[in-house]
């Protein structure tokens, strides 16, 4: 139980820092850190999360290597998201949340991942892989595609 208070904490921390921060702007196929808002699928209480927003082709992509972790499951209940000074004079912005595979996914992985800052040991390839190599696990990784609500 303290490993996941320890965790919780470091992650609220970690919310903290971005809002602080300035807000980055989004430059083509470089990640930008973003606070992402989204209901708990439970609760339905809003549930903040850090996380690299990725513009590619002119579109936003959220990813992850696994589609387990609680804020991929909870945006798949929700289907929509708040990421937070993303409008128009930094106010928060509304986006639904769609779920994508095939090579549309390969295509924001393999422009994600290199960018990302580090390889998180659960991706089931390297972080430098070809979207032909990606291909085939875009049914398991997590790619959401944002799109203005």
């Amino acid at each position: 139980m303290e490993q996941q208070t320890d965790r919780r904490a470091a992650a609220a921390r970690a919310i903290e820092d971005v809002r602080a921060a300035p807000v980055q702007p989004y430059e083509e196929g470089r990640p930008a850190l973003r606070v992402v808002n989204v209901p708990g699928r439970r609760s339905g209480e809003p549930r903040p999360f850090g996380v690299n927003v990725t513009a590619i082709d002119g579109r936003l992509y959220l990813c992850s290597a696994v589609r387990r972790r609680d804020w991929v499951r909870n945006l798949v209940a929700a289907g929509a998201c708040t990421v937070e000074r993303d409008g128009p004079g930094g106010t928060d912005a509304r986006y639904t949340a769609t779920l994508v595979e095939g090579p549309e996914a390969a295509r924001a992985l393999a422009v994600y991942l290199p960018q990302a800052g580090y390889a998180d040991p659960e991706l089931p390839f390297p972080v430098d892989a070809s979207e032909a190599e990606i291909l085939p696990h875009t049914a398991s990784t997590t790619v959401f595609r944002l799109d203005p609500a």
